[in-house]
């Protein structure tokens, strides 16, 4: 039996997603493909247009035959740690053959070559990539500089694309992740088909591949043809503008330097700027600077939130690093890959969640000393993050209390 991964958001799922699963099905041999997916908040730091059961239905309907949540900590993490967590997590189930994943460069021997040579850079790497983003220049632009000229003797030009395309960034990590683990998964890339990932029109032809952007756009700019495939009722950031501001008013006295990505600068600008907070598109807007994007301002916004503060596993040099990934949490499965969660339970060294009644006897008790390494701590989290999202939701569209996340149960086709 093989089988075969993807690691997605959904954001919506759409058919480009579709053809991924398809292809891989395919062109692997994969017996079975399972999803690893985000849960309620996503790697820009926002809140899923839909919540994660009905997106692992749509996966579900759309060819996966399995989904597993990505806890929200890798999930709301900046691609390193975020394809970090998500390799682990495969790490340790065991079972995965291939973890496939989609790029604009669709060569994997390419990206399999860059991959060593970011994972086991050449002496001066960092102390290069250091300056440079000292002198101001984004984290893409740093890194292929400092790429470049610590490699200067090395064969052959790197292309900018593939260490700046957003696909291609996560399909580097991805694969460095893999070295660094020395993980038996094989890499597996397919080129990305139709509209750039941050492509704003939609391809109206029958089949056609939109973007996630250009979808979302319309779903929340009600364009007609859309609510046809989509729910009407989703969250954006501004959705939670007012919960925001009251938990960055309760923390202000403090600062939010232990929060996740947060720097002490960025933490006193913050504070100083909160008389000027009018919503949380606008406030990311008046935070970010050349240094730090508008995506890494709305994740830090949002890891304070949702009380996200830095592991300590974080800070461990690339190599020596071991993230913590203590469960799988099953969001969903077909009736028809009973063989396929038969062989994650045997070969996994770390429990499949599907009842989170079950989780304090699978993962014991919190550690107050270590509580990032705790199964309990980040299952704590995740369930935060998906009842932060559920109120939000009902209070925007009433219909009754939150749905509780205990009370959930896996998808079932």
């Amino acid at each position: 039996m093989k089988i075969a991964a993807v690691i997605a958001e959904y954001n919506p799922f759409h058919n480009g997603h579709r053809y991924q699963i398809e292809q891989t099905r395919l062109l692997t041999g994969a017996d079975y493909v399972l999803a690893l997916m985000s849960g309620n908040f996503v790697q820009r730091g926002a809140p899923a247009i839909f919540n994660k059961y009905l997106r692992t239905r749509m996966a579900l309907l759309g060819g996966a035959d399995a989904v597993i949540e990505l806890p929200c900590l890798y999930a709301l993490s900046s691609a390193e740690f975020f394809a970090g967590g998500a390799v682990a997590l495969l790490n340790r189930l065991g079972s995965i053959d291939f973890l496939s994943f989609g790029s604009e460069e669709g060569n994997l021997d390419s990206i399999l070559a860059l991959a060593g040579r970011l994972a086991y850079p050449s002496r001066g790497y960092d102390s290069l990539l250091r300056s440079l983003l000292k002198q101001g220049l984004s984290f893409p632009a740093a890194r292929y500089q400092a790429l470049a000229q610590a490699d200067s003797g090395h064969k052959g030009r790197i292309p900018e694309t593939l260490l700046t395309s957003p696909n291609n960034i996560l399909a580097l990590e991805y694969c460095k992740s893999l070295l660094a683990t020395n993980s038996p998964i094989r890499p597996f890339t397919l080129k990305r088909q139709g509209s750039p990932y941050h492509g704003k029109d939609l391809d109206g032809k029958p089949g056609g591949f939109s973007s996630a952007c250009a979808i979302r756009a319309a779903i929340e700019g009600t364009r007609p043809g859309i609510l046809e495939e989509y729910p009407a009722s989703f969250l954006t950031c501004g959705d939670f503008s007012s919960l925001l501001h009251y938990r960055l008013l309760m923390g202000q006295e403090d600062g939010f330097s232990d929060y996740l990505d947060c720097s002490v600068d960025l933490s006193d600008r913050i504070r100083n700027s909160l008389p000027e907070f009018e919503g949380f598109d606008s406030f990311c807007r008046l935070l970010k600077t050349k240094e730090v994007t508008y995506t890494r301002i709305s994740r830090i916004l949002m890891h304070i939130l949702l009380e996200i503060r830095t592991p300590k596993a974080y800070a461990a040099p690339f190599l020596e690093r071991r993230l913590p990934v203590p469960y799988a949490r099953l969001l969903g499965f077909r009736r028809t890959c009973a063989p396929l969660l038969s062989a994650i339970k045997k070969n996994a060294d770390i429990p499949l969640l599907s009842k989170l009644a079950d989780a304090p006897a699978l993962l014991g008790r919190c550690s107050a000393q270590s509580p990032e390494r705790d199964g309990l701590h980040m299952l704590r989290q995740d369930v935060l993050a998906s009842d932060i999202y559920e109120a939000v939701y009902s209070g925007k569209y009433g219909g009754g209390a939150a749905k509780n996340e205990y009370r959930q149960s896996p998808v079932i086709l």
